[in-house]
């Protein structure tokens, strides 16, 4: 039997069709992205899903989804209200929240609330910290060991603590006035009022003070120059991008759909390396 090129082209046509079926069938074809993190490697886990693989990019129910738990806790402790928004949004939420120097509430925080809800091992960027609310849902849903539990509380953040305001000042108590002298020849040279004297208390002043290769939610790009990266390898984590030196990389990234947990530990890479 002798092929001709079009016989050749329809074999050639099935067998690609067949072949994308077959892939199908099989679970190797997909034209859609799955959110699966990776699985633990070694140890007690081994074979379960990594809460440090957690992306920006997930859902709510995502997460839910992949560890096994009721997506309702996570929104509670997040205070998060469609399961189907990103969990990134949470450092655009928190980024005005007023957080002390140094922590932030991100994706990072959906880490290690995973990881005290189901008991799977994390080590937590530095700075992360976790919202009042997911405290309580821990506390009585978590599988951690308490005392990892209890470790978060003591730093997590109360938004009370944001619009709580100092107690008033009383007024000062009238002092009643002396009674008049009579004028005497005899009498002394009359005294001065007493001064009343006003005490200035010096506010301290606290200023944000950069420490090399730490990069928080105050470091500004001109920092990250100082520090010896150059523009064009900030750029090589920022999606080719980047702010005016004295922008806060942190507000610079929500602005720019870039999730800043992700970003903050490329750029210590970055100055690692240099």
């Amino acid at each position: 039997m002798k092929l001709t090129i079009k016989s050749m082209a329809i074999i050639i046509a099935g067998v690609f069709v067949l072949g994308i079926a077959g892939a199908a069938v099989l679970g190797f074809w997909q034209t859609t992205s799955t959110k699966q993190p990776v699985a633990i490697k070694e140890g007690e886990f081994a074979g379960l899903p990594n809460p440090a693989d957690i992306r920006g990019s997930y859902t709510w129910a995502d997460v839910a989804k992949v560890f096994n738990f009721d997506v309702k806790l996570a929104m509670e402790a997040f205070g998060a209200t469609n399961e189907a928004e990103k969990v990134n949004t949470l450092e655009a939420i928190y980024g005005s929240a007023n957080l002390p120097e140094g922590v932030e509430i991100g994706t990072d925080s959906v880490r290690l609330f995973v990881s005290l809800l189901t008991g799977l091992p994390l080590s937590p960027e530095e700075g992360t910290i976790l919202p009042e609310a997911a405290i309580a849902v821990l506390r009585k849903n978590g599988k951690a060991d308490p005392a990892l539990i209890e470790a978060a509380a003591a730093k997590a953040w109360n938004p009370a603590q944001k619009s709580a305001e100092p107690a008033p000042v009383p007024a000062p108590t009238a002092v009643p006035a002396a009674p008049a002298v009579p004028a005497s020849t005899s009498s002394p040279a009359a005294q001065p009022a007493p001064t009343t004297a006003t005490t200035v208390k010096a506010e301290a002043v606290v200023e944000h003070t950069a420490t090399p290769g730490a990069v928080t939610g105050k470091t500004t790009f001109k920092e990250l120059k100082d520090w010896g990266l150059s523009e064009e390898k900030i750029k090589s984590v920022t999606d080719g991008k980047i702010g005016p030196d004295s922008a806060v990389i942190k507000d610079w990234a929500a602005a720019n759909g870039i999730t800043f947990s992700e970003l903050k530990v490329k750029l210590q890479d970055l100055y690692a390396a240099k």
